[in-house]
């Protein structure tokens, strides 16, 4: 009897033995599990949007009319504005056709219509760029500003009254001309809103010419980005 419960002693022990050490043994074992992931985010362009409008709040193209005014204030002779229009070249939203007929010294015309910010990003207005004239042909004429003479004005008068005659671009509170333009010192639209853009042609100063010539005026071009090129 004695001899038969130590064994049955003895095997208990043997059998935790065993366990134990089966257990050590799976501990020493070891499973790797690896997860690899990754994503790809490719924006649609048209989540950053930002065009020109006729009206504020919303895209729309359209016909925009200058106004003519006089340095005095007086309506006796104002010069004649063309009708401008917003419309979409391209995929580039354009303002074209601004043109102002001067007669004398002291007359204005100005443009305004809005950038409207429609996309998913805020945007920064980090350029404004004013381009060389173009002629008819397309051909760079090398200035901003080309005067060129009717067929009987003297070309002297003409450089002399050219000296006077400027465009500017309002763009919210900043004003840029051909003179200063640079980056827009941190000029932000957000998403969702809306800028007015101002574009004013001006014959100042007391020079004249003996007859008709015509000024040109390059391009320009404002730059919104999703993000501000300045420091």
């Amino acid at each position: 009897m004695e001899k038969g419960r130590s064994s049955k002693v003895v095997a208990i022990v043997a059998l935790c033995v065993a366990v134990v050490g089966l257990s050590l043994g799976f501990a020493a074992f070891t499973s790797n599990l690896t997860i690899k992931s990754s994503a790809t985010v490719t924006p649609d362009d048209s989540t950053f949007n930002v065009a020109f409008s006729k009206v504020s709040g919303e895209v729309v193209n359209g016909a925009v009319s200058g106004v003519a005014t006089t340095a005095n204030g007086e309506t006796a002779v104002l010069p004649t504005a063309a009708d401008a229009t917003i419309a979409d070249v391209d995929g580039v939203s354009v303002i074209s056709g601004l043109k102002a007929t001067f007669t004398e010294p002291g007359q204005t015309v100005t443009y305004s219509f809005y950038a409207v910010n429609d996309g998913l990003y805020d945007a920064y207005l980090n350029t404004v760029e004013f381009e060389n004239a173009v002629s008819a042909e397309g051909a760079d004429l090398g200035s901003f500003k080309v005067c060129t003479p009717g067929a009987t004005t003297d070309a002297t008068m003409v450089t002399n009254a050219c000296a006077n005659i400027n465009v500017s671009v309002q763009v919210g509170n900043d004003t840029f001309t051909v003179e200063d333009h640079a980056l827009a010192a941190k000029h932000q639209l957000n998403k969702n809103a809306s800028e007015e853009v101002v574009v004013t042609l001006t014959y100042t100063g007391t020079a004249l010419a003996d007859g008709d010539f015509e000024v040109a005026f390059g391009d320009i071009n404002l730059t919104y980005d999703s993000v501000t090129t300045l420091q």
